[in-house]
C-alpha cells in the first residue's frame, strides 16, 4: 500500500466515523436525511415590539450593548435587527 493509498483509506474511516457519530449511517441516507432544525428557529420570531423600542433607542442614541440588554438578546441581533431594518 502506498502512502496516499493509506491516507485515502485512513480519510475513508474518519468520514465513517463522523456519519456514525452523527447518527447517518451511510452517505446515501445523509443526502436524504434532512438537518435537524432548531425549534426556536434561527435568528428567532419576528416581535414588531422589539422593533419599535430598537428604533426609539436609537433614535434616543442608546447602544447595541445597552439595548441588547434591555431586550434581553445578544448584541449581534441587534445589530442585525438595526442592519435589516436600515436604523442607523
Amino acid at each position: 500500500m502506498t502512502e496516499a493509498t493509506a491516507w485515502a483509506e485512513l480519510a475513508i474511516q474518519e468520514r465513517a466515523a463522523h456519519r456514525r457519530a452523527w447518527g447517518r449511517t451511510s452517505p446515501v441516507q445523509s443526502e436524504k436525511m434532512p438537518l435537524p432544525k432548531n425549534p426556536k428557529g434561527r435568528i428567532g420570531p419576528y416581535k414588531p415590539e422589539r422593533l419599535k423600542k430598537i428604533r426609539r433607542w436609537v433614535r434616543q442614541g442608546k447602544t447595541n450593548a445597552w439595548i441588547a440588554q434591555e431586550l434581553q438578546i445578544s448584541e449581534s441581533s441587534v445589530r442585525y435587527w438595526r442592519l435589516k431594518y436600515n436604523l442607523r
